[in-house]
């Protein structure tokens, strides 16, 4: 049994004593142009926590997503939801914790929505300093970047950012009925600065988010006519297998790291 939802409490203190890694996605609802429901970053890392733990049951135990995330510049589109910066961060926090107050010494969030990246980096600093867990985020398409340069055709920046070849691939792998192909458009916005250009691939040195209107009519940016199942299958599988190095390498990592020290000694 890979999904601690479906597991009695006896079942999930067994999974603590296995000592298993907890994957937590993390996600939001929020539109992703006229093609891609507005579950996308929600329906892709639940989708591939769910293949990382079938894939590695005696490494992992996946559970429920937060689907709601931190989304204030894309509120003017419908189906967004927005979740101030300070509840998700607690939110996140207290969730993550109580895994760790059970006994989990490794949590993960995967997160599938890229403005959570840095609250969800803050929630889990905040875990591990405060439990006896290491807590770490990673997005997913921060993984398997080989395998998606190999099978990218558009262009560099822009071609991946927002509902874009990326996202559109790997939704069509999972979910293919779901993506309205006939409403499948390429919109590419992105700054001349070389410091401001955007793209999932190469993120810009200087992060600056405004209203999604202001860089894409459609809610899309970058090059969705692109995308194809296949591509996504093969993104799929190389981010799963990322995670589940992540995974075996977050476990070994505490005997990696110095003993704890009580004070710091310092000279008069």
């Amino acid at each position: 049994m890979t999904h601690l939802g479906k597991m009695t409490w006896p079942e999930v203190n067994e999974a603590v004593q296995q000592q298993k890694v907890v994957l937590i996605p993390a996600g939001a609802m929020e539109q992703h142009g006229p093609h891609l429901p507005v579950d996308t970053d929600i329906l892709l890392p639940v989708s591939l926590c769910e293949m990382a733990a079938e894939k590695a049951p005696g490494l992992f135990v996946t559970t429920f997503c937060i689907p709601y995330g931190f989304n204030e510049h894309n509120m003017e589109f419908p189906g967004t939801i927005h979740v101030g910066w300070d509840h998700f961060v607690n939110y996140c926090t207290d969730v993550a914790s109580s895994f760790a107050h059970m006994g989990f010494r490794n949590i993960l969030f995967v997160n599938g929505h890229g403005s959570n990246a840095i609250l969800l980096e803050t929630a889990a600093r905040l875990v591990t300093m405060r439990t006896k867990a290491q807590c770490a985020m990673v997005s997913w398409f921060s993984l398997g970047t080989e395998t998606i340069k190999e099978v990218r055709e558009s262009q560099m920046p822009g071609g991946m950012s927002h509902g874009c070849e990326l996202e559109t691939s790997v939704y069509m792998h999972f979910a293919p009925g779901d993506v309205r192909t006939s409403e499948i458009r390429k919109e590419i916005w992105n700054s001349k600065s070389k410091y401001f250009a955007w793209d999932l691939m190469a993120p810009a040195p200087v992060r600056l988010v405004n209203e999604r209107s202001r860089t894409s009519h459609s809610g899309v940016r970058g090059d969705p006519t692109l995308a194809t199942a296949e591509k996504g299958r093969r993104i799929a599988a190389a981010v799963v297998d990322a995670l589940v190095q992540v995974g075996t390498d977050m476990k070994a990592l505490e005997a990696e790291l110095l003993p704890p020290i009580s004070h710091i000694i310092r000279d008069e």
